[in-house]
Parts: structure tokens; sequence; C-alpha cells
């Protein structure tokens, strides 16, 4: 259960439970659960202000009223006053006065059990003294008090933690409404979940996109900031066959999209599923504080238990005044700033870092972040680009025009970067590829190919050598100094024979020098892993200040590279590709995961740079701090909250100063700290907007 967005997460064995058992049980507690689709979020329905206000209302005039009283400058009120008032606010609370019995009698109480309980005593020692022919006054603005006070705090903290996740609600609500869609020939309007994959959907000037698809025709500048928290609009073109993701926003133009995914298969529904999920993982404070507020609540009763005895007998207060205390120390007791203390905060802190281009993943994520002494690159697309560009083809053995239709076909089917720069050299010289009669892919190494009948090897050295094929001494001198320049050089072999060397820049990320300097000033080793030549390797790891290189390593080895590391006593982030360094990512203390935004779904990683750009890797790392430091801030104002209070609440300064803490103000204090804790994390929200205009 996540009590900063209200979601429960429910496992149940569905040979033995139905969903509809599950409803019923949540409901049997005085919940009103809703079941929230997979990529969805409905937005909670809002409650009505008048109850809480009149409640407040009513509560404020009986404890005013009390305390002119008591000084002698009100007039006394007809007799039944204050027990009508004390009793209306009890039903306008109804709710909450059954759901903390109920969670007594299950023996589980919670915050709402203390106010119940107290406020309800109260109310039945009113009734006793005005049975009693005694004045009723004295007790019956308790219960008015408390409720009223706690049911307008309950209100004002619910406002305050939905503006903390609108964010979230309305990236869940960018992915519903009606589309129009080309079927038989005309344009047809359906709710965007109907659309199918492959189908065409128009989307004009000022409309969302509600499809992950590919532009067939027309162009236009689309809003992505939702995915990467860039403002600029980027420009979609039918010509280029660009994606397009759900939730994005046409600004200007008119495009038609072929959907590729539609419904919760879209890219933005993953994005809901996953900040959804991240809310449900618990840092290990927070598991601290859980089991010490399972301790709470019974400690409070019992203590409240002690201290009405401590008082109507050897405390030498009368019976009500004992009544007033008890009834203090439940209400002042306030557990839910324990429980909300770091969940709220990492709720803000992951639709914060959605905000930034982060796609956070696991709740933990903030706190294992800062656990990381080793950072792990991958090269590229990850400190490079990864838009490499064939920059020359150096002929060794044949004509041009034979090696060159050999090489394109052999990588006709690959889907790695180098692959499809190579495609576009071919594409550029108008040379047709063919169909390679046989192809398989090396991970980390290249492909090997049959076309018209003549092997084909497109790789690394170490490939061709595997494979028997001889490397020219003038091959060798070629490639190391393409590669101390900082190339990336493979090689191409037909027939047996070294035919060319292929070299192929791609250029460094403008921030890739800054990131790492922002982690080796903070203490971090900074790597470099990657499948390129060792020289190629060290060329860019003196080009950016990396502490240590390992080169020439296929996926599989990046994985064991990073178990060696954490082996060694390092707490390893490893940042990548989220599909070719799956295994590395999932290996690693913290995998993170370079993403453009079109294959969310299939990235691993426990988190996901969106905006694909690593300055979000450091808008990860410092939001993690801020993270521990509000999460802490929020912890230990709870603490000392409840450790200053109570004890003031029981009487402890009665004697001595003559202060009392009378219940209702108890209640209020109760509220304004749960309310202290909540702002506390909204301030996050104001923070990180700052650091997204600084960035």
């Amino acid at each position: 259960f996540s009590p900063a967005s209200g979601l429960a997460k429910i496992t149940y064995n569905p040979l033995t439970t139905t969903p509809g058992e599950i409803v019923e049980a949540v409901r049997s507690l005085g919940y009103k659960p809703r079941e929230v689709r997979e990529g969805r979020l409905e937005t909670e329905r809002e409650k009505p202000l008048w109850g809480p206000l009149l409640s407040f209302l009513l509560g404020l005039f009986a404890v005013a009223y009390h305390t002119l009283e008591a000084f002698r400058l009100a007039p006394a009120l007809p007799t039944p006053v204050l027990p009508a008032i004390a009793t209306v606010v009890i039903l306008l609370n109804l709710d909450l006065v059954a759901r903390g019995l109920r969670s007594l009698a299950r023996l589980a109480p919670t915050m709402e059990s203390l106010v119940s309980l107290s406020s309800l005593a109260a109310y039945a020692a009113g009734v006793v003294l005005l049975v009693g022919q005694h004045h009723g006054s004295g007790m019956f603005e308790v219960p008015a008090g408390v409720l009223g006070f706690v049911s307008a705090g309950r209100y004002i903290e619910e406002r305050m933690r939905k503006r903390a996740l609108n964010y979230l609600y309305s990236l869940a609500a960018s992915q519903e409404g009606r589309v129009r869609v080309l079927r038989d020939g005309r344009v047809v309007e359906v709710e965007a979940e109907e659309v199918k994959p492959g189908e065409v959907v128009e989307v004009r000037a000022g409309e969302r996109i509600l499809v992950d698809g590919v532009v067939v025709e027309g162009w236009g500048y689309v809003d992505e900031s939702t995915f990467t928290g860039e403002p600029a609009p980027v420009l979609k073109t039918s010509e280029r066959r660009d994606a397009v993701l759900s939730g994005t926003l046409l600004v200007s133009g008119f495009l038609r999209v072929r959907a590729t995914r539609v419904g919760r298969d879209t890219s933005l529904a993953h994005v809901v599923e996953a900040v959804k999920e991240a809310q449900f993982y618990k840092p290990r404070f927070q598991r601290l504080a859980d089991r010490i507020v399972g301790y709470l609540t019974w400690t409070v009763i019992a203590l409240s238990a002690v201290v009405f005895l401590y008082w109507a007998l050897p405390g030498g207060a009368s019976v009500g005044e004992a009544a007033l205390f008890a009834a203090a120390v439940l209400a002042v007791t306030c557990p839910c700033p324990l429980g909300i203390a770091v969940p709220l905060v990492v709720a803000i802190a992951t639709i914060s870092a959605t905000r930034l281009g982060v796609l956070v993943r696991r709740g933990d994520v903030f706190e294992r972040v800062l656990g990381v002494d080793t950072v792990v690159f991958d090269k590229t697309g990850t400190l490079t680009l990864g838009r490499p560009a064939v920059q020359k083809v150096v002929l060794l053995d044949g004509s041009e025009e034979h090696v060159l239709r050999h090489l394109c076909s052999a990588e006709y089917r690959s889907e790695h970067p180098l692959a499809a720069a190579v495609r576009e050299y071919c594409s550029d010289r108008s040379l047709e590829p063919t169909e390679p009669e046989r192809y398989e892919h090396f991970p980390g190494l290249g492909v090997a190919a049959r076309v018209d009948g003549t092997e084909v090897l497109v790789g690394s050295r170490r490939l061709v050598e595997a494979f028997g094929a001889h490397i020219p001494q003038e091959a060798e001198r070629i490639a190391s100094e393409e590669a101390r320049r900082g190339a990336t050089v493979f090689y191409v072999a037909v027939g047996g024979r070294v035919s060319a060397l292929v070299v192929v820049r791609d250029r460094l990320r403008e921030e890739a020098a800054a990131v790492v300097s922002f982690f080796r000033e903070r203490g971090l080793r900074t790597v470099l892993a990657t499948g390129d030549s060792r020289t190629a390797a060290e060329s860019i790891s003196a080009e950016l200040g990396i502490d240590g290189v390992y080169a020439e390593l296929r996926p599989e080895d990046k994985a064991e590279l990073v178990e060696e590391l954490q082996r060694q006593g390092r707490r390893v982030l490893f940042v990548g590709d989220g599909v070719n360094d799956a295994a590395a990512l999932g290996k690693a203390f913290v995998g993170v995961a370079m993403g453009g935004g079109a294959d969310i779904s299939k990235e691993a990683g426990d988190a996901v740079l969106t905006s694909n750009s690593l300055e979000s890797l450091v808008n990860l790392y410092e939001l993690s701090a801020l993270v521990r430091k509000k999460a802490l801030q929020n912890l230990a104002w709870a603490f000392a909250y409840n450790l200053t209070l109570v004890p003031v609440a029981a009487g402890a300064l009665w004697k001595t100063l003559g202060i009392m803490l009378r219940p209702e103000f108890a209640a209020a204090a109760m509220m304004a700290s749960d309310i202290t804790v909540v702002a506390n994390a909204l301030t996050m929200l104001r923070r990180r907007s700052r650091t997204a205009k600084r960035e």
C-alpha cells in the first residue's frame, strides 16, 4: 500500500479468491475501493468541502465558547446546544469514526482509532455529566473540536497531497480521448483504446497523439517534454518515417501516423505503470518507521489508560480532568507523519524525475544511487550520441563496388547502430543490398553472412581471426592509427580475405565530460566498458578523464565485469543501452538505461533516461540527495513532535507550570504536524522546477 498515492497492490490466488471478494473485504474496512487498470490512473473523486468546513466551524465555535465561558466572557447557552453540536460533528465524520472503530476491533488501531476513542470517550463523559445534572459544556467541546479540527486538517492535507500527484494524474489522462482513424477510405472518430496496430490515425495541430507510431504523411512540430523534459518541439516528418509517442502534443502541422502500439502497450502507459509501481518500494529507514508505527498506537492506548488512572487516583485531579488528560494523549499522538514521511517524498521525487527525463522504476533507486562508489559507462549511445556515421571505407583487396555490395548485404538484417551507419553509407551511393542467404550475429563481435554464395565477415579483429582470415600488416597499421584518433574500425572479409576497413565515428555527447567530472568530484570511480578496441577506448577515456578502461567486451563480458567489481566490494551504477546491455544493467547495484522514449517498454534497468541525455543522470543523483534530506527531515520532525507533545498532553507540565494541553488543541497540533510533513515534501516541486530551468 502506498499512503502517498492511495494505491494498493494486492497479490492473490485466483483459484481460491475472486476480485469481488477482495473488494468486499476492503469495503468492510470502511474504504471505497476502485480498480485501476494497467497503464491508467483515474483521478480520485473530489471530496465535498461542505462537510469538513461545517465540522471545523462547529468545532471552532464549541472550543471558542468554552474558552470564553471559562473567563466569564460568554453568556450561558441553553444546555442542549453543545451536546447537539458535538452530535452533529460526529455524524458528519461518521466514516472516520467507523473506520477507526473497525480497525480497533481488528486489533490493528490507526490514527483514526485514536481520534475516535478520544472523541467518543469525551462525548460519553459529557453525557454522564449531563445526565447527572451537571453542566455539560465542559466535555462536549472536546469531540466537536477534535473531529472538527481533524476533518479540516485531513481535507487540507488531501488537497496538498493531490497537488503533488497532479502531474501523474495529468500524465495518465493524456493518453485518453477520441481519435480520427482511417477505415475503409474514410475518417471515423473512435476511442483511442479502439485503435488497432497498423491503422492510420490523423492528428491536427493542438491535439495530443494517442498512439505510438510512425509518421506516414505530413510534417509537424511535436512537444515531447512528457518524456524528455525538453520544452523545445521536435520536427517530425513522413520522409524520415519519424517515430512519435502517445501523450506527446502536435504543436503545429498535420500528421498521419501508422499505429505500432496502442492502449496499455504504448510508451506512455508503460511510464504511468512504472511510476505507479515505484510507489510500492520503501527505503530502509521507512521500513523502520513502519515497524515503530505498528507498536505506537497500542502503546499510546495503554499510555492513555495509565494517564487516566494516575490522575484519577494518586495524581490529585478530578475524574473529568483525568479524562481530559487521557483524551489529549490519544488526540495528540500522530503516527501519520511517520507513515507518510518517506512515501510522499518518494512519490513526489518519482514524479519530479519523470518531468526531468528520468523514468524511475523502483522507489528505492533514490536510496541506492547515493550508495554507489563506481559508475560504469557504456560507450556507443551513452557517452556518444549513438548516431555513428561511416567516415570512409579503406579498400584493401578487390573492386570497390564488389566489396561494398557484399558489405551492405551482410549488414542488411542487423539492428546494430554501426550496421545502420553502413546501410546509410550504401544508400547515399545508390547501392542496392541483396537479402543474404545465411546470416549469423555474434554479439559484441560482428556478423557472418553468405551473400551470392560467398562468405562475408563484418566485425572486429577477433571475429575475423576466429574464422581464420589473414589480416595484412597494412590493415593493422591503418586500424591502429584510426583508433588512436578515436574512430571505431571494423574489418570486412569477403571469401576469406580481408578486403576493406570501415572507419566509423560517433561524436561524443557535449555533456559527457561534465557528467564524468561531476561524479569524479564526488569521489566516485568512473569506468568505460566498450566493445571497441583498446586503442579507441583509451583515446576516449583520456579525452573525458575516465579512471578505468575495459575494451573489446561483448555484452556478457560487461555483465561479468559488473559482477567482478561488486565482488571486490564496489557498488556499481551501470549506464548503458537498455536492450543490448540488459544483462549488465540487471547485475549492477543500480542499472540506468539510456532510452529515447520509443523503447521504454523493453528497456531494462532500475531507471531509464527518457531524455536520452546524460545530464538526466546528474539530475537523478541530485534528486536522490534531496530525497534523503527531505525524508530525514520529515522523520526527524515526526519523532520530535511525538516525543515532545505526548508528555505535555499527559500532564507533565500541569502541576509545575499549570499547562494543560486540552484534547481539541492536541488534535489541532496533530493535524498541524501532518500538514507540516506534507508541505515539506511539496517544497521539492518548487526546488525541482528551478533546477529544470537551470538545466
